[in-house]
């Protein structure tokens, strides 16, 4: 039973979430208003027009998706991680192979990986939130966790995708956690991701180079990577308030992927360090607003869905930057409503708008 302070507000949804969302959303067709100028010189708004198109559909998607009652999705999550897992199967037999990678679909415009996220993020929080104290037992926690996880994180590998089956991993990892799961299985379960990532780092060259790279850079700047040295002279010619917004000159050629994963070079440059802190601040504001609805979510169900979902795009964001800041070693995840490419906005988007019905089901001391 509810403490007798505590209050339901069916009809108050956050749209303090709503409002950081599209913040971010702006910034991402701004910036990237200005990376085009570097992809296509004759025809910049060409690119922008298609991240704006994808991004009327995301928020077609999120509107309709924030006034379906997020309990419905405990019937449509076992049906839906279905279909995203034959999905994969069929990508890798019928995908496009773009950057000898085999992820993509409608001429690299959809990537059914962002899907997966959704989907198994949502078939998580309902998965844990029907076990209770069952979870404690290995045989219903632990085990079936670990094989559910590890077939999603197996078909995304062989696309190869690393960065996204460890980002899922890691994800479902923590809501693994804050089920309040024994230590030991926590403990283990975490041996078992960090053992797998190990391996499948030491067995491709890339992957292998790429930390080398950052050990490298970590010793002496100067024999870093490529990646590397151009995002972080990016970040530092932009100063403390940049170029101004369209003047930056490593976008030209020398930022790899300027309008996606190194998107927040090109905001240092350009819009220098108070650009930068206020792309963080957004993201900081948007974890602010989603950890809160997730723990004045009525029941179990939504507080691990909406947990789940915001920690996808709040660690997914952290890592973006990570990279382009020389933090961690160099992965391609986009940076969240910013970085150009359709599945992964409206992803976002649609994830948007499941933690906003949360919001309008929470219960408030």
């Amino acid at each position: 039973m509810k403490s007798a302070r505590s209050r339901l507000y069916p009809s108050r949804p956050d749209y303090w979430l709503l409002a950081v969302t599209f913040a971010l959303v702006v910034v991402g067709l701004i910036v990237l208003y200005s990376a085009a100028m570097a992809q296509n010189p004759g025809n910049p708004s060409r690119l922008v027009l298609r991240q704006a198109t994808w991004a009327a559909v995301g928020i077609a998607v999120m509107a309709v998706l924030a006034r379906v009652d997020y309990h419905r999705w405990t019937l449509y999550s076992l049906p839906l991680l279905f279909f995203t897992c034959v999905l994969l199967l069929l990508v890798l037999i019928f995908g496009e192979v773009v950057f000898g990678s085999r992820r993509w679909v409608v001429n690299g415009s959809v990537q059914p990986s962002e899907l997966m996220k959704l989907a198994l993020t949502i078939y998580v929080a309902y998965w844990l939130s029907s076990k209770g104290d069952e979870m404690k037992k290995a045989t219903h926690g632990l085990i079936p966790f670990t094989l559910m996880v590890g077939f999603v994180t197996a078909v995304i590998m062989a696309q190869p995708d690393f960065s996204t089956a460890m980002l899922i991993a890691g994800v479902a990892l923590l809501l693994f956690v804050i089920a309040g799961v024994e230590l030991w299985q926590v403990g283990l379960l975490g041996l078992v991701v960090a053992g797998f990532a190990a391996l499948l780092i030491v067995t491709a060259h890339y992957r292998v180079d790429r930390v080398n790279d950052f050990q490298a850079a970590m010793r002496d700047p100067l024999a870093a990577g490529y990646h590397i040295r151009q995002t972080v002279i990016a970040l530092g010619s932009g100063g403390l308030t940049g170029r101004g917004l369209g003047n930056g000159v490593l976008k030209f050629g020398h930022l790899p992927a300027a309008n996606t994963d190194s998107i927040f070079a090109v905001i240092g440059e350009e819009l220098g360090f108070v650009g930068c802190v206020t792309v963080v601040a957004l993201f900081a504001l948007f974890a602010w607003r989603g950890i809160r609805i997730a723990t004045q979510a009525e029941d179990a169900f939504g507080s691990f869905l909406a947990a789940g979902l915001v920690l996808l795009i709040v660690v997914q964001a952290a890592l973006n930057i990570a990279v382009v800041t020389a933090t961690v070693p160099y992965s391609g995840l986009p940076l969240p409503f910013i970085s150009a490419g359709g599945s992964s906005l409206v992803m976002c988007l649609a994830s948007i708008g499941i933690i906003f019905n949360i919001s309008g089901h929470r219960v408030e001391a």
